[in-house]
């Protein structure tokens, strides 16, 4: 085997990723592959067709927090319209100086749990 072929870049690759590689299948929730991230990247690139119509760059932040709150409730199988109209409900009640941990409890993984219970 050439040094310069590729198998031989390939078997050089898999030996110096060795501790990675294994630390993929030490946990059974690690993906093989990135398919996931790829889909969540459609949503992404879809937005900055958008982007030029915010009308700031405050305007572009707060666009960026609304996406990753849809693509989370995405990922996490809830409806984002449900999702939204609960968090706005909840929060209206709530005094100015709530902690912090509490609306961490509104972030849609979190949320969704309490909502199986």
């Amino acid at each position: 085997m050439l040094p310069k072929s590729t198998l031989a870049q390939a078997v050089a690759y898999a030996l110096n990723e060795y501790n990675g590689i294994c630390d993929i299948f030490k946990r059974g929730d690690t993906p093989l592959d990135n398919n996931y991230i790829e889909r969540i990247q459609r949503y992404i690139s879809l937005s900055r067709r958008n982007s030029m119509f915010f009308g700031s760059h405050e305007g572009a932040g707060r666009a960026a927090i609304l996406y990753s709150i849809a693509i989370s409730c995405r990922l996490n199988g809830i409806n984002l319209f449900e999702y939204i109209c609960d968090v706005i409900e909840k929060t209206a009640e709530w005094q100015p100086n709530t902690p912090w941990e509490k609306y961490r409890d509104l972030l849609p993984d979190r949320w969704k749990k309490q909502q199986q219970h």
